[in-house]
């Protein structure tokens, strides 16, 4: 069972690092500098005034439900259980250590992806105060609405919306509407079983 950790970098963890850029405009870098090693992860820092400091952890930090390894962060979801986690490049850590994702990977799940995992994910990637989707909407590869449904279960899943919409590769965006500023959606293959996971803020 992937479970919290509840560790948090200490400051001589956070001066170890190896800070490859300066600080700079609040706008966020396009492209990470070169790690120390390959199997380093890159973590971009956020001042009180949106500027960015990119920095390099070496493969076994934990953060938080983050784990390094390998040059990618990997992460899971409470309750759930699955030895299957989700990748992403890079986290994104506030001055108040909260840690923020956009996007991951998950490779080798699709269909069996519930709504009731929904809030457990967007708690995972930092979103404040969660929620439980009431809304799913399925598309096309190229964006063309398939299906809506504001009928959703904690059971309900991706393969089950797919098939309502007639297509094994969904785009299938969930969201809550007393919340519609926090959507995500997940781009699958069902298969052999793949999805990016994007977060909208």
């Amino acid at each position: 069972m992937i479970r919290r950790t509840g560790v948090r970098w200490t400051a001589l963890a956070v001066l170890a690092a190896v800070v490859l850029s300066a600080p700079g405009t609040a706008n966020a870098q396009d492209d990470k500098p070169v790690p120390p090693k390959g199997t380093d992860c890159p973590v971009e820092s956020v001042d009180d005034k949106g500027n960015v400091t990119i920095t390099y952890v070496p493969e076994g930090t934990t953060y938080l439900l983050f784990h390094c390894q390998g040059g990618e962060w990997h992460f899971g979801w409470y309750p759930f259980d699955s030895p299957i986690m989700a990748t992403t490049d890079v986290i994104t850590v506030d001055g108040r250590g909260g840690v923020r994702v956009d996007e991951a990977v998950i490779d080798g799940r699709a269909g069996d992806i519930r709504a009731g995992e929904v809030k457990y994910i967007l708690d995972a990637v930092g979103v404040p105060d969660p929620y439980e989707p009431d809304q799913a909407v399925v598309r096309s590869e190229d964006g063309k609405e398939l299906y809506t449904t504001t009928e959703l279960t904690e059971k309900t899943t991706i393969a089950d919306l797919a098939d309502k919409a007639g297509t094994e590769v969904p785009t299938v965006e969930f969201s809550n509407r007393k919340r519609p500023k926090f959507t995500i959606t997940f781009k699958c293959k069902l298969f052999p079983p793949w999805c990016s996971i994007i977060i909208r803020w």
